[in-house]
């Protein structure tokens, strides 16, 4: 049977009552929820960390998880006590933390911002071979000014969509720049067999009747109404009734670059308004064997009650949990793979200020 084991200042603590291990491709870190008994087991048999520790997460030899301690709650009365230890992953500090003002000279890329941002936090950046290309192309701004107070992980993220690419957390905590589904599960979701519980979310709040994306010309107000009309799209969405949604860039594109972002909001609208999450025994993909479940790899499903039949699903989330009630569970969030397509947006053709 699996053990969590919380690793601080070389001292490593088993034995949890209660495991909440969280790790998604919708948010930048990692994060952890541990609760210990009483009689929490440790090497040296005390119970040692504070917040703003530095500590490691694995599932037995398997790490998990490179981060601090964020918070230490204690609940106690004059006979017993329980103590809540909260933590996140290295990149933690990315979505805490502010640029100071930092002037990036044309010509960078993706990723070497992000290392002039990272290094001062100690994380290493990472490029998968899915995003190499995106991550090495050079932004054609005359110059990139990031606005003093603005979280460091925004600003990342804002120049990620310029080049259609993720930024999640790995277990090593680095920084990594990806695209989604790049690996695959070693085995199928099947209801009736390893499923052991599934909850749907469908919901037609972010659908609409009719996309219609329109593009903001350089000199908007003097073009002629024929040459606006150029400048737009319009394609039918999936709702059951009339629910138009009007996008309007503000940039200089033309009609091809409008429908192909009205077709992307269209297939990302409809991906993330179908989620489900399925609750499996064990935190391993074989229940107490093979590898641990992981966050943005692609997965069959075959779930007759979702109308899914070997249906492929992108694995978005994974909750790594420990109840008294339910034991050793993982819940996975699944959502088409075309919610994660990401398209490229439009540089600024002045400079940028994010």
């Amino acid at each position: 049977m699996s053990e969590l084991v919380l690793r601080v200042d070389g001292r490593n603590y088993i034995g949890f009552k209660e495991v909440v291990l969280l790790r998604s491709i919708e948010q930048g870190p990692h994060q952890f929820e541990l609760k210990i008994a009483p009689d929490l087991n440790t090497n040296g048999g005390v119970f040692e960390v504070e917040d703003g520790m530095s500590c490691q997460a694995y599932i037995d030899d398997d790490l998990v998880l490179t981060g601090a301690v964020d918070d230490i709650n204690v609940d106690y009365d004059s006979q017993t006590h329980e103590i809540t230890v909260i933590g996140r992953s290295k990149c933690g500090d990315l979505a805490d933390c502010s640029t100071t003002g930092q002037q990036i000279k044309a010509g960078q890329t993706l990723l070497s911002v992000a290392r002039q941002l990272c290094k001062p936090f100690g994380i290493s950046v990472i490029v998968d071979s899915s995003a190499t290309a995106a991550a090495n192309q050079s932004f054609t701004a005359t110059d990139l000014t990031l606005d003093a107070g603005q979280l460091i992980w925004e600003a990342l993220e804002e120049l990620a969509r310029i080049r259609a690419v993720l930024l999640i957390s790995d277990a090593a905590g680095n920084l990594v720049i990806t695209r989604s589904g790049t690996g695959t599960a070693d085995v199928p979701l099947v209801l009736g067999a390893n499923i052991k519980a599934a909850s749907a979310q469908r919901s037609h709040r972010s659908l609409f009747s009719e996309y219609t994306v329109a593009g903001q010309a350089a000199n908007w107000a003097t073009l002629s109404a024929e040459a606006n009309s150029q400048s737009k799209s319009t394609i039918t969405g999936d709702a059951r009734r009339y629910r138009p949604s009007v996008i309007v860039t503000d940039q200089s594109v033309d009609s091809a670059a409008c429908q192909a972002r009205a077709e992307w909001q269209r297939r990302v609208s409809y991906g993330r308004s179908r989620s489900i999450n399925y609750t499996m025994r064990g935190w391993r993909q074989s229940g107490d064997e093979g590898r641990i479940w992981m966050p943005n790899e692609l997965v069959r499903v075959t779930d007759k009650f979702s109308g899914l039949d070997n249906a492929q699903r992108l694995i978005t989330a994974v909750a790594t949990n420990l109840t008294t009630r339910s034991g050793r569970t993982s819940t996975l969030t699944v959502m088409p793979k075309a919610a994660f397509d990401l398209i490229t947006q439009p540089e600024s053709t002045s400079g940028a200020t994010l």
